[in-house]
């Protein structure tokens, strides 16, 4: 049984379930499926996190190399659980966090989204690939037993192997050796002595040729079969001679773990011509661990396995990319590592998402990448976040400007009820303080997001010339 839930979802307990919407939700129709699912999966509270020790088997994956957030502290995946309500009925709630992927627990399939739609999935990861993605091609084929995680996924994967392979797939020099009648590269002497006196008309030489790296061709046709086996064969028209190489060079051997693990250490891939392999073939182990998983899950309804990304960081990359192309006159930069007390027991290290240092003077803007709910409600704004942004203002004083906490937003933006002039609001500061954020919602074109990226965007230049005038003016009197 499967059930998609959005990211961030159910925070407030706003959308409890009844026992008529659960049975809907999951598609159950039997009465003993019914209280089946009802005992193994509400019957107590079950929390994921990113720190459950159970949990060996949910494969987490990352958009950030500079930092391991994760390990740094706890973060819901998914809470599973129910209560009476004030009427005495029972409601069944279902939360989960900021990781959008699959999680399958006790047979039962959580397709965790997000909630703005596969158009703005795709745009945030135009930005951190620098490729484009086919809509067309995204949305064929496309089921219902595909996560939405999944198809992009994989178009990441065939687009990015596309480009990667324009100079050939990664080769490395092999010593090879030959007992033939012609001599390639030097004759083997002890191979000669040994077997070649009487001489009978043929020689062992020893050569070195560059041949493809096995392993990286073995993950990366079966990763291509993989893919073929759930979209149809129409996925590989972008890497039809690809496929056929790949094809004619595998070993016939399903790569395990440790198979996958060497392709994606292996050091042909420091080469700068090959490099580009590396996010290649870290979509391929998803995609490759994603099949393992499914089948572990039919085979052993005990263990708790999945995939699961950040969307977190997915989206402070995106807002990093689209600052950085926007605002010439600044260096953009994301988790610039502040040591606080150091020395002392209490020391901290803080890691704000995305600073922005102007190139020809000593200001600073610093702001951190929220994807959770904002309706423009207070709500809305965690404590924690409002409080942690402050503390980076204070950090960054006096040379912060603006500081502020940036979302997807749910509803249009009134900055006269989201920018304040003032840091607390008290005129001795003379950083301002905002909320704001791209407004998107699952209905939205490409273009309809880029006008949304523009809005924002213009919103955040005029903050910025307007705090820089009002300093010029203080300078100048």
């Amino acid at each position: 049984m499967k059930i998609s839930v959005p990211t961030n979802h159910n925070f407030y307990e706003e959308c409890a379930l009844n026992e008529v919407q659960l049975k809907e939700q999951f598609g159950t129709r039997k009465v003993s499926d019914f209280k089946k699912l009802k005992e193994q999966l509400f019957s107590s509270t079950y929390t994921f996190s990113n720190k459950n020790r159970s949990l060996k088997k949910l494969q987490i994956f990352g958009f950030k190399n500079n930092r391991n957030r994760l390990q740094d502290e706890e973060e819901l995946i998914l809470k599973l659980y129910s209560k009476e309500n004030d009427s005495f009925s029972k409601e069944f709630i279902i939360q989960t966090g900021l990781f959008a992927g699959v999680v399958y627990h006790k047979g039962y399939q959580f397709n965790i989204v997000t909630p703005f739609g596969d158009t703005f999935l795709k745009r945030m990861l135009n930005f951190v690939n620098d490729i484009y993605i086919d809509n067309k091609l995204t949305n064929a084929n496309k089921t219902q037993d595909i996560n939405e995680f999944q198809n992009i996924i994989a178009y990441l994967f065939i687009q990015s192997l596309e480009k990667a392979a324009v100079l050939g797939l990664p080769k490395v020099y092999q010593t090879t050796k030959e007992r033939s009648n012609k001599v390639r590269g030097k004759v083997d002497i002890n191979s000669y002595i040994r077997q070649d006196i009487p001489f009978t008309g043929k020689l062992t030489s020893i050569y070195r040729e560059q041949k493809y790296v096995q392993e990286i061709i073995d993950v990366l046709y079966v990763a291509c079969l993989t893919l073929e086996k759930k979209f149809g064969k129409d996925i590989h028209q972008k890497i039809l001679g690809v496929f056929q190489l790949l094809k004619q060079h595998y070993s016939g051997v399903f790569p395990q773990s440790l198979i996958i693990k060497k392709a994606i250490n292996h050091s042909v891939l420091q080469n700068p011509v090959f490099r580009s392999f590396r996010k290649v073939l870290e979509y391929a182990e998803i995609i490759l661990k994603e099949q393992n998983l499914l089948m572990s899950n039919i085979e052993n309804k005990l263990t708790t396995t999945g995939y699961l990304f950040d969307i977190s960081q997915l989206f402070e990359v995106y807002l990093e990319k689209l600052l950085s192309r926007y605002f010439k006159d600044w260096y953009v930069s994301g988790q610039e590592e502040i040591q606080v007390y150091e020395g002392l027991f209490f020391k901290r290290k803080m890691l704000p998402d995305i600073l922005l240092k102007h190139k020809y003077s000593n200001k600073i803007i610093v702001f951190d990448a929220k994807f959770k709910t904002m309706r423009l409600q207070k709500r809305d704004l965690d404590r924690s976040d409002f409080y942690q942004i402050h503390s980076y203002a204070q950090y960054y004083a006096p040379n912060n400007i603006i500081a502020g906490l940036i979302y997807p937003l749910r509803k249009q933006l009134n900055i006269d009820k989201s920018h304040a002039a003032n840091i607390f609001n008290n005129p001795f500061h003379k950083s301002k303080f905002i909320v704001d954020g791209i407004y998107v919602n699952r209905e939205m074109s490409l273009e309809d997001i880029r006008d949304s990226e523009n809005k924002f965007l213009f919103r955040i230049e005029k903050t910025i010339n307007e705090v820089l005038s009002l300093s010029d003016n203080l300078i100048d009197h």
